[in-house]
Parts: structure tokens; C-alpha cells; sequence
């Protein structure tokens, strides 16, 4: 039996300091209205992914569904971002 502490890790997985904007969270809400399911994924098996794609669903969900991943690789600095440029792309392409 050990002591209940535990080394710490100096992992931070996607807890940045990244707050988005209204407009974002307003790109944020049509997708989940409208069934766009855009959300990180990582490139690698485990409990510590360094590096992370984005992947997106389109229409109701259905079991065992493939979702479309980006060729680009991404780190916990810049996903957010990425993300939420993804949900401006599919806002802006269905509302204008």
C-alpha cells in the first residue's frame, strides 16, 4: 500500500487559459443545434496525448459512425483556436 501521494505531473492535456468570445460561443451553439459535432481528438493511444486532430461529425447521431479528421496536427496551445475556426467555417457556410 503507498501513502496516497503521487508525483506530480507536469501534464496540462487541453486545460489552457482560452476563453472564447460571444461570437465563438454563438458559432459553438448553431453547431450543436444543427447536429455538427466538432470536437478534439488525439492522435495517440494513453493518459498523456501530446498532440491532437480535430474531428467532426455532421447529421444525427448514428452507431459506429466515421468522423471526418483534419490533416493537420495540432498541440494543446493551439486547438482551441482551430476549433472554433472549424465552427465559424460551418456557421458561416449554412447562414450566408
Amino acid at each position: 500500500m503507498g501513502s496516497g501521494l503521487k508525483k506530480k505531473s507536469n501534464y496540462k492535456g487541453l486545460n489552457t487559459d482560452f476563453t472564447p468570445s460571444k461570437e465563438q460561443m454563438e458559432w459553438s451553439k448553431y453547431c450543436i443545434r444543427n447536429n455538427i459535432r466538432i470536437s478534439p481528438a488525439p492522435t495517440q493511444q494513453g493518459l498523456y496525448p501530446e498532440e491532437w486532430r480535430i474531428e467532426i461529425r455532421i447529421g444525427p447521431y448514428k452507431r459506429g459512425e466515421k468522423p471526418y479528421l483534419s490533416p493537420n496536427v495540432y498541440t494543446a496551445d493551439n486547438i482551441w483556436e482551430e476549433l472554433y475556426n472549424m465552427k465559424k467555417y460551418y456557421y458561416d457556410k449554412r447562414t450566408r
